[in-house]
């Protein structure tokens, strides 16, 4: 692992950030716990949104976030723990299928983990 290079460039750059995001929504939409979620939302827009996203959080310098704030965003979704853990179980097996190393996946999924408070609204479930 070059600890040099961002999460972003260890990973693989675009075409894989773009890669494990049309996996892992391909995922949630054939998932009864997530799939709810997803049914009125143009799935383009939120395949694109999310590559940004990801992109910029795992440390790419040249993409910006530049969808809705996160929490205008998931604040009408009423999304529990258990559906985060749930997304973080599919973003991880992704990963593992697309051999990512330990250390990067661990870091990708404490990336994520910094947004549950901010995704999930549902506390009590």
């Amino acid at each position: 692992m070059d600890n040099k290079k961002c999460l972003f460039e260890r990973f693989g750059g675009d075409q894989q950030v773009s890669e494990l995001i049309d996996q892992f929504y391909y995922k949630v939409l054939f998932d009864k716990l997530l799939r709810d979620k997803f049914l009125k939302a143009d799935m383009s827009r939120v395949r694109y949104q999310q590559k940004r996203f990801f992109s910029q959080m795992m440390g790419d310098k040249n993409t910006q976030y530049t969808g809705r704030d996160l929490v205008e965003v998931h604040k009408g979704l009423n999304i529990t723990n258990q559906q985060f853990d749930k997304f973080k179980v599919h973003l991880k097996n992704i990963a593992q299928d697309m051999e990512v190393g330990g250390a990067d996946l661990e870091e990708l999924l404490d990336h994520v983990e910094k947004y549950r408070e901010t995704i999930v609204f549902n506390k009590a479930a």
